[in-house]
């Protein structure tokens, strides 16, 4: 019998080597893409500068309890994520609830979500509430194709009207994407659209999911599977470069050593990205220079009592310095906070914004003061905990011309992929998203792997 590095009949039988994959960055995207990639035989190493993986989708110690420093919610439709969940044996940690949301406009709170709702919302005329269901379902049957190059804006507007647009619209243009508001591609907020149009059982019911025990289940599933299959997880690691020889990526530069790759995988953001493969240039690079970011600031507050009944809050009040609040809570009871509520407050900033500075006692000092607008019986004795999470490079933003800008996971180089939110556009970053490109470009970087191998 044959066994490797015996010749037979004069022909060399050794077996290939294994082939070597680094995948740069621990989130979502990269955790799916070094999983991928391991189960397809790769010898994978997975960097990640942050002391745990995660990224965005990240948790930390709340007084003992393991929370997401950012809040996420499951829709129907998020496949990528449910199929995740299915594979590592997680499907029980996925449950569905009902959910509500609200808006909270000149001082009084709406509830917001069925066709009765929206009747009793008197910030608008009847006939500018009707205006408005006419028009949220004629959105949802809208092409994404079409409205791409229209911006959101007059879109919103002739849609809606102007009067649904400054009540329910413009706050959110505004406090999210601020002096960007203008450029936002309307198939952006279409996508938004229908993307919680797939949770509603019907006109009276939105169902939402969650997972027991936080994004953190899915995500050390993943991390505990790809250690099981041979992956190495290097943390804390910080990659100075990306290596380039001949035309190819032969691996990168991390604490000052360089080490070798046939593949390389990056799934950090595309600034960073550009950084770390300075020897690139040309169309493919100028794409990812014109597509501007925004950050996100967050308080987050555990709380002894509920401020209100709904999930989601929209806020259109100009006392109120933020966009709309998330109940976690509401949707996911936590169990292990013993009765306790958990509130997030995002808000999303460019990257440049001298809010980042703000410290975290005067956030809370001025988000506490419009919670107690919002719910007068609110008092701070209830905050049991509070934290404010920054990243300044936390999204893409969607423009115009999106369907022809976004940038390939394959990039130029035959070897080297990326990952970024921006090609989900029109819709938003979500985990499920994140799973499907990772899994995409580990996709790509098996068959270069397996190409070279045969070549």
């Amino acid at each position: 019998m044959a066994r490797p590095g015996d010749a037979v009949a004069g022909r060399d039988v050794r077996a290939p080597p294994v082939k070597r994959a680094i995948v740069i960055g621990g989130g979502p995207a990269g955790l799916k893409a070094a999983h991928v990639l391991a189960k397809s035989g790769a010898h994978v190493t997975l960097l990640e500068s942050a002391p745990l993986v995660g990224g965005l989708a990240s948790s930390f110690d709340l007084q003992g309890v393991r929370i997401e420093r950012y809040y996420h919610f499951i829709c129907k439709g998020d496949d990528h994520l449910v199929d995740t969940l299915a594979e590592l044996g997680l499907s029980h940690r996925l449950h569905w609830r009902d959910s509500r949301m609200a808006y909270f406009v000149d001082g009084r709170l709406y509830p917001f979500l069925t066709p009765l709702d929206l009747l009793r919302f008197t910030p608008l005329s009847i006939a500018d509430r009707l205006r408005a269901g006419v028009a949220l379902q004629r959105a949802r049957g809208m092409k994404e194709e079409d409205l791409a190059p229209m911006h959101a804006v007059p879109w919103l507007r002739g849609l809606f009207g102007d009067a649904a647009y400054r009540v329910i619209w413009e706050p959110l243009m505004r406090f999210k994407f601020a002096r960007h508001a203008d450029e936002i591609s309307a198939a952006w907020m279409w996508a938004r659209l229908v993307r919680l149009s797939r949770s509603r059982r019907s006109i009276w019911s939105e169902e939402l999911g969650y997972l027991e025990g936080g994004s953190k289940v899915v995500l050390d599933g993943l991390a505990r599977d790809f250690a099981a299959r041979g992956g190495h997880t290097v943390l804390r690691s910080d990659v100075q470069q990306i290596l380039f020889d001949g035309g190819r990526a032969v691996g990168v530069r991390v604490g000052g050593e360089n080490l070798p790759a046939d593949a390389v995988v990056s799934t950090v953001t595309t600034s960073r990205f550009r950084q770390l493969a300075r020897a690139l240039s040309g169309e493919y690079v100028a794409r990812l220079e014109r597509i501007p970011t925004i950050g996100i600031f967050c308080l987050l507050l555990r709380l002894s009592e509920r401020v209100t009944p709904f999930f989601w809050v929209n806020a259109n009040d100009r006392r109120v310095p933020f966009a709309g609040m998330i109940e976690y809570t509401n949707l996911n009871p936590v169990p292990e906070l013993g009765g306790d509520h958990l509130l997030y407050v995002p808000q999303y900033l460019p990257a440049d914004d001298p809010r980042y500075e703000q410290t975290d006692e005067h956030v809370f000092q001025a988000y506490t003061d419009a919670l107690r607008l919002m719910q007068p019986r609110f008092d701070r004795s209830w905050v049991r905990f509070h934290a404010v999470f920054r990243d300044r490079y936390a999204q893409p933003i969607c423009l115009t011309d999106y369907l022809t800008s976004t940038p390939a996971i394959a990039t130029p180089v035959p070897n080297l992929f990326l990952t970024d939110s921006c090609q989900l556009h029109p819709h938003d970053r979500t985990i499920s998203g994140s799973f499907g490109l990772g899994l995409e470009a580990a996709r790509l970087a098996a068959a270069a792997l397996t190409e070279d191998r045969t070549s």
